[in-house]
């Protein structure tokens, strides 16, 4: 292929070094590009390399300077012009071992072949394809001549990821054929890629999306890199997510989906009267935050869906039997482990691992199974297995692939491991003093683990069924009638949204009846705020914080528009689980399950009860009195 490029010099020039001189002399001025023909310089890049050997670089500077002028100065070389340089010295690629050429190779290098726009004639579209192939080319040839230059070509290939949108420029091809040859510059790729990654907020939706696609695409060709370049991605998304659940905290759902699916993509702010925004602590939203949330979605909406959309065809039985499936789904179920389970709070990025483990039987088990472990293994930090139960009873209540074997058995577990918790500790519920470190607290993974079974209970309680005369799987009817009146009150510190719908749900199925306790702990917490004086039982100093832990489901619905679509497809809505009596008026009670703690469906349910509603308000405003003084 090489030789070829001989064959317009061999044939059109019959030129000896006097004849070189002419053109020299009838074209002095390599300013004026009208001058020179494809052969001139072809005639020029032969002359200058021979003078270099007589230390003249002259003409070595001359080209290097036509070389770095921008695309749109009017001297700038047309492509045709340079095909016919980079194709004379990829021939004598030799002779640039000089210092002298290296401000040559450095413009060559700088060249921004990105820019060039394609011709809409046939022939200039010929022109630049050709140059892109003869560009590449000349590429491979430095690196295998010169490897001093292969981080700086492995460096300038990826830094071109956010502005790479199409398959017109041979990237990837060159990458994979430099890492064929140097199976040593994969350590380059990942330093490369970090340096490069944009930014999450100053970046382009475009730019961000272009950079994941192509980092991902490297992994086809390389997948010594797989876990390096994920690692990247998720680091990515999870700055994405954490930005954008920050800007969405303040927003009630309405004033969320308002914003993000509403047709007017130049909403100017979310109106808020004066009054209560006085009232309830409303911050109003400019134009600017407004346009920040939506810019979000739509970075984290396109990446998203390129995850989900990219990782489907690695899990089939057949990629899963041979090894590579299963490899790439350790890779994100570590990445999840050591990432997205230790993040606060994040909304998004989880969904991936949601999505993915829902495609084999076997990967389910396996991610329940990651929950479990991290979940009850005493050398993790209490925060991250409380989160690890968060994301099982989440995962549980949402995927909708689970088989009734896999609810059973995880449901099983948790009783098995409560009842162990009550028979080994109920005793010390009583014996600490006000003084005493962690007062209720200490029990808080015990408090999580049974929030768990009530969260699952509420939307799996169809798979909970043993048989049609009422029998239920793990007699869970009994375990919840003895456990909610355990010494350890699991109601009163449970999230109050899951308990009063659970409550409301184990009446209706004749499980169990719980809201004679629940009175008795609205009571309770109303004399305690409004007493000095802490309680003997129940000293529960950070119960504020531990109840906000509590009340995050990881796997609540997704806010964006096109993955959400996507992740539909295998995800369980709450009105599809909710049972609602045919006379029952209010048949969105308990949907907020589907929503994030919301306080207006508590209150539905509150009234709901036999007890006065003066009483409740002033219950509830002792407890959120109580809940300011901790």
């Amino acid at each position: 292929m090489i030789m070829s490029v001989h064959e317009p010099l061999s044939r059109k020039r019959a030129l000896g070094s006097d004849s070189v001189l002419e053109v020299k002399r009838h074209c002095p001025d390599i300013d004026h590009p009208e001058a020179f023909s494809d052969t001139m310089y072809l005639v020029l890049v032969k002359s200058a390399l021979e003078n270099l050997e007589k230390n003249d670089t002259m003409q070595i500077k001359t080209l290097t300077a036509k070389i770095n002028l921008p695309l749109s100065h009017k001297d700038a070389m047309s492509l045709s012009n340079l095909n016919i340089v980079l194709k004379s010295l990829t021939v004598n690629i030799a002779k640039l071992d000089k210092s002298a050429c290296a401000p040559l190779i450095a413009a060559i290098l700088r060249y921004p072949w990105l820019e060039v726009r394609i011709p809409e004639a046939t022939q200039g579209k010929l022109a630049f394809h050709s140059f892109v192939d003869i560009y590449s080319q000349f590429l491979t040839v430095l690196i295998s001549s010169f490897p001093k230059y292969l981080n700086e070509v492995v460096t300038k290939l990826i830094n071109e990821f956010p502005d790479l949108s199409s398959e017109t420029y041979p990237h990837h091809k060159v990458l994979k054929r430099f890492i064929s040859y140097f199976p040593t510059c994969i350590n380059t790729i990942p330093k490369a890629l970090s340096a490069t990654a944009p930014h999450h907020t100053s970046s382009t939706t475009t730019e961000i999306y272009n950079y994941v696609r192509n980092a991902v695409t490297v992994i086809s060709y390389c997948l010594d890199l797989q876990y390096s370049i994920w690692q990247l991605v998720i680091e990515l998304c999870i700055k994405m997510d954490v930005d954008l659940q920050n800007e969405l905290d303040d927003l009630d759902d309405d004033s969320i989906e308002e914003l993000i699916n509403g047709e007017d993509e130049n909403d100017e702010v979310l109106e808020v009267e004066d009054d209560d925004a006085d009232e309830n602590g409303v911050e109003v939203y400019d134009v600017a935050s407004t346009t920040n949330i939506k810019q979000l979605v739509s970075k984290l909406d396109k990446v998203m869906e390129l995850l989900l959309t990219t990782t489907e065809p690695s899990f089939t039985a057949e990629e899963i039997s041979n090894g590579k499936g299963v490899h790439l789904f350790n890779t994100l179920a570590s990445l999840f482990k050591t990432h997205v389970l230790p993040t606060h709070f994040t909304k998004l990025i989880q969904f991936l691992m949601f999505h993915i483990s829902q495609y084999q039987p076997e990967l389910a088990d396996s991610f329940l199974v990651m929950l479990i472990d991290v979940a009850f293994n005493q050398k993790e930090t209490t925060e991250k297995r409380l989160k690890a139960l968060q994301y099982l009873s989440s995962y549980i209540a949402r995927a909708n692939n689970l088989t009734k074997h896999q609810v059973v058995f995880i449901v099983s577990y948790l009783i098995g491991w409560i009842n162990k918790y009550i028979t080994e500790r109920e005793h010390e519920v009583f014996e600490f003093s006000d003084s005493s470190s962690g007062g209720m607290e200490r029990f808080k993974l015990f408090y999580a683990t049974f929030q768990t079974l009530l969260y699952i209970f509420c939307f799996r309680h169809k798979l909970l069924v043993k048989d049609t005369e009422g029998q239920w799987e793990c007699d869970i009817d009994k375990f919840f009638q003895r456990v909610i009146i355990a010494k350890f009150n699991p109601l009163k510190y449970c999230d109050e949204t899951v308990v009063f719908i659970f409550a409301k749900l184990a009446t209706k199925l004749n499980v169990c009846y719980c809201y004679s306790i629940i009175e008795h702990n609205k009571r309770e917490r109303m004399i305690q705020g409004n007493s000095k004086m802490p309680s003997t039982v129940g000293n529960f100093r950070h119960k504020q914080e531990f109840l906000d832990l509590e009340a995050y489901f990881p796997f609540d619905p997704v806010v964006l528009p096109v993955s959400k679509k996507i992740i539909d497809k295998n995800y369980v809505e709450w009105s599809q689980v909710n049972p609602v009596d045919e006379d029952e008026e209010d048949d969105d009670s308990g949907s907020h399950l589907e929503e994030d703690d919301d306080e207006d469906d508590i209150d539905s349910d509150e009234d709901s009860d036999d007890e006065d509603k003066d009483e409740e308000e002033e219950a509830d405003s002792a407890e959120e009195d109580s809940d300011r003084e901790t």
